[in-house]
């Protein structure tokens, strides 16, 4: 008899009425939010640089990069400390800024449903599964399809 698949970490967060999960192996702490810094000449997605106890750290906009209205910040709002995968096993390191943080839970493969299938956009889409919770559904997403090496190579060449 096999054993059950194990639960796995997620950390939930918000923007606006969605939640979605990403997988705590990426993320490397939750703050919250400090001074931006702005650069000029960078895609909209970029809001600028922050300064987290003496390292400087690209912040990105989570909303822009799946394609939500941007929103002003509010007392909830966070910066997620991410690791992105990138070349030669070296990872980089960003902020990422969301609404609200909500919650890490434990989530089992079993109870993931796969997310449906838009024939156009199956490759692009960040959404790797659904969690449906009696209809409170929250969009697991491949942190790494949102945020990649491409977005800081991108910013860094502006």
């Amino acid at each position: 008899m096999k054993n059950a698949p194990e639960a796995r970490p997620y950390l939930i967060f918000s923007l606006g009425q969605e939640k979605f999960a990403i997988n705590v192996d990426h993320v490397q702490e939750v703050v919250e939010v400090v001074p931006i810094t702005k650069v000029p000449n960078v895609p909209d997605f970029m809001l600028g640089i922050i300064n987290l106890r003496g390292r400087v750290l690209p912040l990105l906009d989570t909303r822009v990069k799946l394609n939500l209205p941007k929103k002003e910040v509010t007392k909830k709002s966070r910066i997620l400390i991410l690791d992105i995968p990138g070349e030669d096993n070296k990872n980089l390191e960003i902020g990422a800024l969301v609404d609200v943080a909500n919650e890490v839970v434990s989530i089992r493969e079993a109870d993931i449903q796969e997310a449906p299938a838009v024939e156009m956009n199956k490759q692009a889409t960040p959404i790797t599964g659904l969690l449906n919770d009696n209809g409170d559904i929250t969009m697991i997403i491949d942190i790494s399809r949102v945020f990649s090496l491409q977005d800081i190579i991108q910013v860094n060449n502006n």
